[in-house]
């Protein structure tokens, strides 16, 4: 399956600012998708997945949940602007929404690839080399530190994964 596979460690190296990336969504008030989406690419790829989830105990409207494969996911539009989860992670990886409620949010071109599965979507066009592209993955790999975020989106980041507990 081709996904979209955000290479975190190269970008940040490119010194390219996210605003210098290119979106075609036409949904975005001031067209973000990029940054929107790199906003959940590196919450998933920095947050330390704690056992004991400090920020989703704190949450008082389940914006943040544990996924049955043990990830924390945020959803945004469940926000009230609290900031109960930024007091109670430890290690400083969430990062609140400036305005809640107004979210733009990257659907990484799913009708342009349906129709042409050879397709670019314009922030892979408009991103430095190596950073944003469209490949064929199948499957995480964490030797590789390549990690799945949903169904249509890859992260290449170190990340933090914790190990399995030896019995």
């Amino acid at each position: 399956m081709k996904r979209l596979v955000i290479d975190i460690p190269a970008l940040m190296e490119s010194g390219v600012p996210v605003e210098e990336i290119q979106c075609e969504y036409l949904f975005h008030r001031k067209n973000p998708g990029p940054f929107s989406l790199l906003e959940v690419a590196e919450f998933a790829s920095y947050c330390r997945q704690c056992r004991d989830a400090f920020c989703v105990t704190a949450c008082p409207k389940e914006a943040l949940e544990r996924q049955k494969n043990g990830m924390i996911k945020r959803y945004n539009m469940r926000c009230v602007g609290c900031k109960s989860c930024v007091l109670a992670c430890p290690f400083g990886t969430i990062f609140p929404e400036v305005i809640n409620y107004i979210t733009a949010k990257c659907d990484t071109c799913l009708n342009q690839l349906s129709e042409n599965p050879d397709y670019l979507p314009a922030c892979v066009k408009s991103a430095p080399a190596d950073t944003f592209s469209m490949q064929d993955v199948a499957k995480e790999d964490p030797d590789k530190h390549l990690y799945f975020v949903g169904d249509h989106v890859a992260v290449k980041s170190p990340g933090w994964r914790q190990k399995e507990e030896r019995t």
